[in-house]
């Protein structure tokens, strides 16, 4: 009764079972290809040095053929912080030199290396017959001539030029400064009347922190320059909107102020909308009262 069940799930047509023995057949090739691959494929030889490491990994061999490496002659005043760790110099006697050295001068012999950095015997006997002076140390130890000093150069003072007297080919010369942002620079200056103060400068458009704080390298308000005054109390609004700090409607606030209030005095900025309490000093500067 079961088999008669099944029966129809494992019927196969004779197309079928030829597929299937097929499929068998493929399979069981390729897996005898793969299972007899060594009797015919022969990987490429390894290089010599490949295959002495593999016959032989113990430490004690390889030590030796790294201590077996030539030496090169060097400067010890040059030493690197691995080269004094790999002859055995302790950090301490490493940073002595460092020391020393920033002080801008040189070890000219072994036994002034060992002075300074306070290696011991068995260190500087292994160091010593690699050290490399230039030819002038031995010059000097006969008595030729005078040894090398090393002379920290003082940096030059820059003389720093006014400001409300530089010209367009001076500021040019400040790196990040072009033709078109030293032109605005200077229109700037025109607009005011002259700068009192170089934090005028980043109210430039176009001029970067870094720009500027090489601009402040160079230049200054050397001398304070004679401003022609505004007379907040007596112009109109149009005549207080040419000066840069009082644009409209700033210009208009002001009027509007002193008609409601009488005369503006230097307390009464803060009053008027508009107008820039953090910059009140240096605006205060181009005013009469």
């Amino acid at each position: 009764m079961k088999l008669l069940f099944i029966r129809p799930f494992i019927h196969f047509t004779k197309s079928q079972r030829l597929g299937l023995f097929t499929l068998i057949s493929l399979i069981v090739v390729l897996q005898a290809i793969l299972w007899y691959q060594p009797l015919w494929y022969a990987p490429d030889a390894l290089p010599k040095e490949a295959q002495i490491w593999l016959q032989d990994t113990s430490s004690e061999r390889l030590v030796q053929a790294y201590k077996s490496y030539p030496i090169q002659p060097f400067n010890p005043n040059f030493i690197t912080e691995y080269k004094a760790f790999r002859w055995g110099m302790s950090a301490a006697s490493y940073q002595r030199l460092q020391a020393f050295r920033a002080q801008g001068k040189f070890v000219n012999s072994a036994r002034e290396f060992q002075e300074i950095t306070k290696v011991p015997d068995t260190i500087l006997e292994k160091m010593a017959p690699y050290f490399k002076f230039p030819a002038w140390v031995n010059t000097f130890k006969k008595g030729n001539s005078r040894p090398f000093m090393f002379t920290q150069e003082t940096p030059k003072k820059i003389v720093k030029k006014d400001i409300n007297s530089a010209t367009a080919e001076d500021l040019i010369l400040v790196r990040g400064i072009g033709p078109v942002l030293s032109e605005r620079i200077l229109k700037y200056r025109t607009a005011l009347g002259a700068f009192v103060a170089m934090a005028q400068l980043q109210e430039v458009y176009g001029l970067k922190e870094e720009v500027f704080d090489t601009l402040l390298e160079h230049f200054a308000v050397v001398h304070p320059p004679v401003l022609e005054k505004i007379k907040i109390n007596e112009m109109t609004i149009k005549e207080l909107g040419s000066f840069p700090y009082f644009r409209y409607p700033v210009s208009r606030n002001i009027v509007a102020y002193r008609s409601m209030n009488g005369p503006i005095r230097f307390e009464d900025l803060t009053n008027v909308k508009g107008i820039s309490v953090e910059k009140i000093k240096i605006i205060a500067l181009y005013l009469e009262f």
